[in-house]
């Protein structure tokens, strides 16, 4: 055994980022230690930084909840269909299964919930331990030989499928996304992957519309460009089936929502800054037109396994999607990357070597 230490990068405060040295976690009965791979950055974990979102973020925290790695230690034994060596994409959420949301089957939305990167530490370090709690829930997704930084990727993937699932996007014939961020980048990548034929992303950069392009989109558009006559040409006249809202603006939705077809359907998929959350929206256009409007928040852990699937088989392309790779020392200058958007997805990129910190249990 050599290695007993790691780093990991510790929020200690709003704009107070840290990397420490410290020993790799002990584990206690059913727990796992991964070794990190891949840890991408977040929007989620810029706002986290930043300061502007607080809600369920303890200090010290480490951040990191997009994730793949590699099993070095048990504490007992594995799950069947895992082994030491496995790696696995972690479904980051832990549910209390027994308030009014676990019990109707949305534990994504457990008020009693946790997560990796806000109560539990996540995986901007060099190790993470995985609580027996998560372990038994099925939380390791095993991934076959997919490469660690696309794994990650699956955590997003299964937030927008989610989102889509919400809507039945696999029976809309048309799409239109609303910001072509990395997460509406995702959302045209999966729309796609689901057989929706028409995908058309808008966006003021033009760099954002360039990839939604090679995404699949059908085509990409400056928001000036989305007229109602634009509207009827690409959608045979009929409006667009349905709609994600995949930027962190309540107004950026409201001049798309009458380009809609009669029961067309609608993802609230981002979230907003506090205070800037209010829209309005023509409740006799919702009324006479049978509009559905929906929110979706992170995702189910079968949403998250789907996804596992679908990129193992190809049928989702990783290809592309994570465009930066740095070690955890450079993370501040990942954040600044990031806070750019000019990448898709950051990777922060973890050991090459073994751990032998903790003691390696049994396995099925």
């Amino acid at each position: 055994m050599t290695t007993t230490t790691m780093k990991r990068a510790v929020l200690n405060a709003p704009r107070d980022l840290r990397i420490e040295t410290v020993p790799v976690p002990a584990l206690e009965p059913g727990d796992v230690l991964l070794r990190v791979q891949a840890a991408l950055i977040c929007g989620t974990d810029l706002r986290i930084v930043d300061g502007t979102k607080t809600k369920n973020v303890v200090y010290p925290s480490v951040l990191g909840h997009e994730f793949a790695g590699e099993i070095v230690a048990c504490e007992g034994r594995l799950p069947d269909g895992l082994e030491l060596g496995d790696r696995v994409a972690v479904y980051p959420l832990v549910q209390c299964g027994h308030c009014a949301s676990c019990v109707r089957g949305l534990g994504n939305i457990c008020r009693n919930r946790q997560a990796f990167g806000y109560q539990i530490d996540g995986a901007f370090a060099e190790y993470v331990r995985v609580p027996a709690v998560a372990v038994q829930a099925g939380n390791l997704v095993p991934v076959g030989d997919t490469p660690a930084d696309i794994a990650a990727v699956i955590e997003p993937l299964a937030c927008a499928y989610n989102g889509q699932r919400l809507i039945n996007a696999a029976s809309a014939r048309s799409m239109l996304v609303v910001g072509a961020g990395p997460l509406g980048q995702l959302h045209v990548r999966l729309a796609r992957a689901l057989g929706v034929a028409t995908v058309v992303a808008v966006d003021p950069a033009p760099h954002r519309r360039e990839i939604a392009v090679v995404s699949g989109a059908s085509s990409a558009l400056d928001p000036s460009e989305v007229t109602a006559e634009v509207v009827a040409e690409l959608t045979d006249g009929v409006g667009f089936d349905t709609m994600v809202v995949a930027v962190g603006r309540a107004d950026a939705m409201e001049p798309y929502l009458q380009m809609l077809a009669p029961g067309g359907r609608v993802n609230i998929f981002a979230g907003f800054p506090t205070g800037t959350d209010q829209v309005t929206i023509p409740a006799n256009s919702v009324h006479y037109n049978e509009t559905l409007i929906v929110g979706s928040s992170s995702c189910q852990l079968s949403d998250f396994q789907k996804v596992a699937e679908m990129i193992r088989t190809g049928t989702i392309p990783g290809e592309g999607l994570v465009t930066a790779h740095l070690p955890i020392d450079q993370l501040e200058q990942g954040l600044e990357r990031a806070r750019q958007g000019v990448d898709l997805r950051i990777s922060i990129d973890a050991t090459t070597a073994p751990a032998t910190g903790a003691t390696e249990g049994e396995t099925t």
